[in-house]
C-alpha cells in the first residue's frame, strides 16, 4: 500500500514514518529541507512544499496522511492560517482531483480549548480554542469534513494530546528535562500540579499506523477519534518518573504557589483502541 504523507520531517511524523516503512509501506513524502532526512528504498522524497500538486505522487497512493501544521512549535508563528487552513485545503482538493479520497487527518486537543473545571474531552465536546494553533486546526477539521461528504472520500480526524518522546522541540518538557539531567544541572518546574494527559510518541505513531485500516471501526464518511494512552498524572508525577527512569543526581525544583488545574484530558470511549 502507498501513502502520501505530508509533515514527514516532524516530531510525530517522522516516527510514524520509520514505522510504515517497517510495515513495507510505501510512501511519498513532499520536504522543503535540503538533505534528506533519512533513507529507505520505499520512501521517496518530493522536493518542494506539500500543496504542490504532485499528480504523480497522489493518484499513485491509497491514502493521504496529513501531519504538517504551523504553530506546533510557537503560536506566533506567521503563517499559520495560511499552512494550517488554506494550504491543507488545497492538499485536499489536490488529492480529490488525483483520486486519492481515503484521509488521516492529524489535528489537535487544542482544538477544545482549556477549561477551568476538570473536564474529560470527548469528540462532541464544544469547541472553543484559545490558541491560533487551536482555532485553526478546528476551522481545518471542519472544512475537511465537508469536503469529504461532497466529494464522498474516506475521512478519519485523529486528535493528539500530550506527545512526547525521542525527536520533540528541545524547549518542551520533556527533552529540556533529560537536556538537564545530562548537563548536570538542576530543573524548576512551573506548574508542577498541572495535570495531564501523556502518550509516548512510538505509542502515537502505532495508533496513527493502525488507523490507516478503514475496515477496521467501519463508517461512512468521516470520523474523529482522540490519540492517547489515557495515562493521566501530574507534571510533578511525570518528571519524577523520568527522574527515577533515569537515576539522575540533579535536583528537582517545584513552583509551591502553583495551584492544581487540569489541561487536554480524554474521556476514555473517544479514544482509538
Amino acid at each position: 500500500m502507498n501513502l502520501f504523507v505530508t509533515g514527514a520531517t516532524g516530531f510525530i511524523g517522522k516516527n510514524f514514518c520509520k514505522k510504515a516503512l517497517k510495515k513495507g509501506y510505501k510512501i511519498f513524502a513532499p520536504t522543503r529541507k535540503k538533505k534528506i532526512p533519512f533513507n529507505h528504498k520505499n520512501i521517496t522524497w518530493l522536493r518542494g512544499t506539500f500543496c504542490h500538486n504532485w499528480k504523480k505522487s497522489l493518484s499513485n497512493s491509497n491514502i493521504l496522511v496529513h501531519f504538517a501544521a504551523s504553530g506546533v512549535k510557537c503560536d506566533y508563528e506567521n503563517d499559520i492560517y495560511e499552512v494550517n487552513i488554506f494550504k491543507s485545503i488545497k492538499l485536499l482538493k489536490n488529492a480529490i482531483s488525483n483520486n486519492c479520497k481515503k484521509w488521516i487527518i492529524i489535528s489537535t486537543s487544542s482544538e477544545y480549548g482549556i477549561k477551568k473545571k476538570k473536564t474529560y474531552f470527548n469528540t462532541k465536546t464544544n469547541r472553543v480554542p484559545e490558541t491560533n494553533y487551536g482555532l485553526s486546526k478546528a476551522i481545518f477539521t471542519d472544512q475537511s469534513i465537508k469536503l469529504s461528504k461532497k466529494y464522498k472520500c474516506k475521512l478519519r480526524v485523529m486528535r493528539l494530546f500530550s506527545i512526547f518522546g525521542s525527536g520533540e522541540n528541545k524547549s518542551r518538557l520533556y527533552p529540556s528535562l533529560l537536556d538537564h539531567i545530562k548537563k548536570n544541572k538542576n530543573f524548576y518546574i512551573q506548574k508542577p500540579n498541572e495535570i495531564r494527559d501523556f502518550t509516548e510518541v512510538d505509542y502515537a505513531a502505532e495508533v496513527i499506523l493502525d488507523s490507516l485500516d478503514f475496515e477496521k471501526k467501519k463508517f461512512k464518511n468521516n470520523q474523529i477519534w482522540h490519540v492517547s494512552k489515557n495515562e493521566v498524572f501530574s507534571i510533578k508525577s511525570f518528571v519524577k518518573k523520568i527522574y527515577k527512569i533515569k537515576s539522575a543526581k540533579i535536583r528537582l525544583f517545584f513552583n509551591k504557589k502553583n495551584k492544581k488545574s487540569h489541561n487536554h484530558l480524554s474521556d476514555k470511549k473517544s479514544i482509538w483502541r
